[in-house]
């Protein structure tokens, strides 16, 4: 999907299509049926070197693929190296059997996600690239784009802001072709209040209301003096010359700081129930 933002007299092309994340989530989903299948076929592989009970063995599957790493009482746990059936690998941390804490999955597609995981699933912290040079920076809650994050198109556009499920959703800024967009998201649209910013510094503010972007003000773009830049150049647009601080309103800073906390307390809240949960079971044990 392409919106055009317009302005009088002239269509300004902004590439925002509506994003999610569920390429990932097909992923993940077949990752886990892997997951599924490799623990009844730890009966039946076979350790062809080292200790695979307790010391550092390579293991291999029956139906192809293999484990080089840790052992713990017969599992998976430490570092370790496992190589896939259908061509996933990964490198990383193992826990009972389990993925759990910082790894690198690599996709045959070429794609690679890098952070953390979370009893097998990926969740946390992370970055996935993707085979057309797209990249997600951000939180990840089962194997989708949730939380804070920023997401950086092939043709050099970005975004960064809230996901919610995979989806644009919450408070975001949007560059792409020289506009910055500032204002809220829900389900991948732009939705509610927002600020545009266009190539020469004049903006628009206004609200969206049936996919249509009602401007409410206008700000003119700043005069230049003689010494800002020499005629026939244009001048440069980028985050070094454009502090977006400066022009969003401060209803919608209280938003967006509202936005970061929230998510952080939220965040730390799983990590810390996470860190109970496994002391838990290590005092059980």
């Amino acid at each position: 999907m392409t919106l055009l933002l317009r302005r009088p007299g002239k269509l300004f092309p902004g590439h925002y299509p509506k994003f999610d994340s569920r390429d990932t989530m097909k992923k993940l989903f077949q990752f886990l049926g892997i997951l599924l299948l490799l623990f009844p076929a730890i009966t039946y592989g076979e350790c062809i070197e080292g200790d695979c009970n307790n010391g550092f063995g390579i293991y291999i599957f029956p139906e192809g693929g293999q484990y080089a790493g840790q052992f713990s009482d017969g599992e998976f746990s430490g570092t370790g190296k496992q190589v896939f059936a259908d061509g996933n690998r990964y490198e990383g941390m193992f826990v009972n059997g389990l993925l759990h804490g910082k790894g690198i999955l690599a996709y045959p597609d070429g794609s690679i996600y890098s952070g953390e995981f979370n009893r097998g699933a990926i969740s946390g912290k992370g970055s996935m690239i993707f085979p057309n040079n797209s990249k997600y920076e951000g939180e990840f809650v089962d194997g989708i784009f949730h939380g804070m994050g920023t997401y950086t198109y092939s043709d050099g556009g970005q975004y960064k802001g809230q996901f919610k499920k995979g989806l644009l959703d919450g408070m975001g800024v949007l560059h792409s072709d020289g506009q910055v967009y500032r204002g809220e998201f829900k389900e991948g649209e732009h939705y509610g209040k927002g600020t545009i910013t266009y190539f020469d510094k004049s903006q628009e503010i206004g609200e969206w209301k049936n996919g249509e972007f009602v401007v409410t003000q206008k700000i003119k773009a700043p005069k230049k003096t003689k010494t800002e830049t020499p005629e026939g150049e244009e001048e440069p647009f980028g985050d070094e010359d454009i502090a977006l601080e400066d022009f969003s309103n401060p209803e919608q800073e209280d938003i967006f700081l509202q936005a970061d906390l929230a998510a952080e307390q939220e965040q730390e809240d799983i990590f810390s129930q996470d860190n109970i949960n496994e002391e838990t079971e290590g005092a059980e044990q």
